[in-house]
């Protein structure tokens, strides 16, 4: 039996279990989201039981290609496609 996941309303915590980070990750079933893990997904950081397992958003948002890199915001990315249109 295959569980759908149900993204929460409102923030993403910064730890969750297997059933949220599926969400998180736009994965339609966590078993899909547990099959990528290792190869997709990173390992989970922490955990406290076999059972217990939790993956980080940082950890997330680097594997899915959210994250901005390093030394570069939003707001410099636009004043640098700025400049390059006065330019």
């Amino acid at each position: 039996m295959r569980r759908l996941v149900h993204p929460p309303p409102g923030t993403w915590p910064p730890r969750m279990q297997a059933e949220l980070a599926a969400a998180y990750c736009g994965e339609k079933h966590v078993e899909d989201f547990l099959e990528r893990v290792g190869r997709q997904y990173p390992q989970p950081r922490h955990r406290d039981t076999s059972r217990r397992r939790f993956w980080y958003r940082e950890d997330l948002d680097r594997a899915i290609g959210t994250t901005e890199p390093e030394g570069q915001s939003l707001g410099a990315k636009f004043r640098e496609k700025r400049e390059e249109r006065r330019g």
